[in-house]
């Protein structure tokens, strides 16, 4: 038995570090692969309408996930669950097409945000999915999904690219394969862990939104706390010149990293997401305490290598990678990485508030964020140009992981007292 439960562990693991990795490169290939199809300015709009549907997609998300996986003593049942991220995505689906129109997007550019928001929906509808999964210990179930997904959307979109040439028309090919990734293995499968059914029980769904939508809330913070740089730079440089069309790709490139230690973080944090709950729950605050504080070790020692990694080979790497050549912004790209460092790190602080169950105090912490983003993140931009946003980006990320710290330190002691 004892075999048996390792060799799973070892199975969550590695499955769940395939379908993050997988699901990080893959953005980087869809960005590689439109520039060398239609140019770099094409592929600048591609990185920008993808990072557009990444935030629409908290609107599918609602982050119910974190709640669902944390929900050890079963106040909800995959049906209310399920029922709940149906009406979610058919409010992200409302949102793709609301947002480009608002924001005066236009022509083609407006069609690309409308698919990518589309081809993001079917993340939406797999997250509930694969939070059963890894709820009932199959982590790796969730990182096959993920796995699944990502590379026969990915793969349709190359093949179709190749053989048009049109970026739209392969974005809507990509569209349909992630909504038969979604069918062919979560639906199929889902079956021997929790019944296949829907219940628009409205007490029950009015509770659970009641009980998530401050996370949702601050869910949609983070992500625009997160993209701001990226979105200044945008708005800066949208000229129709090359030049500006340049900098924004330079931007794009540079910030990937940015993804990698945030990924990192999940291959080790999302697997016991629900064992941390559990201790939390049970009273054991100690090691709940012990294991948050590993994790952000983890993630500062994860850190100092890309880091060290970024120095010596991080602009070469990248240089192939994307297709262009970065020399020059060393600088920018450690600044860059060093930010990435804090967003992990205030991650865990903010999972370690959600198994509190402190959603109020979460969404303090990110409206002081943000708060702090729109003054500076596009004045930033406007004065220093890329050094101006990669210093917004890690001083917000610095100032985030600072103010989750002290929320999580004040609510831990109060947790202890109160048990005394």
């Amino acid at each position: 038995m004892s075999g048996s439960k390792t060799d799973h562990a070892r199975d969550n693991f590695l499955w769940n570090m395939t379908g993050s990795a997988l699901y990080a490169l893959a953005t980087i290939l869809l960005v590689r692969l439109t520039r060398g199809a239609a140019g770099t300015g094409a592929g600048a709009d591609f990185n920008i309408a993808f990072k557009t549907g990444q935030i629409l997609l908290t609107v599918g998300y609602f982050e119910i996930r974190p709640f669902q996986v944390t929900d050890v003593k079963g106040e909800y049942g995959f049906q209310d669950y399920l029922s709940f991220r149906i009406l979610t995505c058919a409010a992200m689906a409302a949102g793709g097409f609301l947002f480009p129109w608002l924001t005066g997007e236009s022509g083609e550019r407006f069609f690309l945000f409308v698919l990518l928001c589309l081809y993001k929906l079917a993340d939406g509808a797999a997250d509930v999915f694969e939070g059963e999964f890894q709820k009932n210990g199959r982590m790796d179930l969730a990182g096959k999904s993920v796995a699944f997904r990502t590379v026969l959307s990915v793969s349709s979109y190359a093949l179709a690219l190749t053989v048009t040439g049109n970026v739209l028309l392969s974005v809507g090919v990509m569209v349909l394969a992630a909504a038969g990734g979604v069918a062919l293995f979560d639906v199929a499968l889902i079956g021997t862990y929790a019944e296949l059914s829907v219940c628009f029980d409205r007490n029950r769904l009015k509770k659970l939104a009641a009980s998530t939508v401050l996370l949702f809330v601050g869910s949609i913070l983070c992500l625009y706390i997160f993209n701001a740089s990226s979105y200044a730079v945008d708005q800066v440089y949208q000229g129709g010149d090359a030049v500006s069309a340049d900098i924004r790709y330079v931007y794009a490139c540079l910030f990937m990293p940015t993804s990698v230690i945030y990924l990192a973080c999940g291959f080790v944090f999302k697997p016991v997401l629900t064992n941390l709950a559990a201790l939390f729950v049970e009273g054991e605050y100690r090691s709940f305490a012990a294991m948050v504080g590993k994790l952000l070790l983890l993630t500062g020692v994860f850190t100092a290598v890309c880091l060290a990694g970024g120095a010596l080979m991080g602009l070469p790497v990248l240089s192939v990678v994307y297709g262009y050549d970065l020399g020059g912004y060393l600088t920018e790209l450690e600044i860059l990485i060093l930010g990435g460092g804090f967003n992990a790190g205030s991650l865990i602080l903010y999972y370690a508030m959600t198994v509190m169950r402190r959603q109020k105090d979460i969404l303090v912490c990110y409206g002081i964020v943000t708060a702090a983003t729109l003054l500076v993140s596009t004045e930033a931009v406007r004065r220093w140009g890329l050094m101006g946003a990669a210093v917004s980006y890690c001083g917000l990320m610095a100032l985030q992981a600072a103010v989750f710290a002290v929320a999580v330190i004040c609510r831990y002691g109060k947790a202890k007292r109160s048990v005394l």
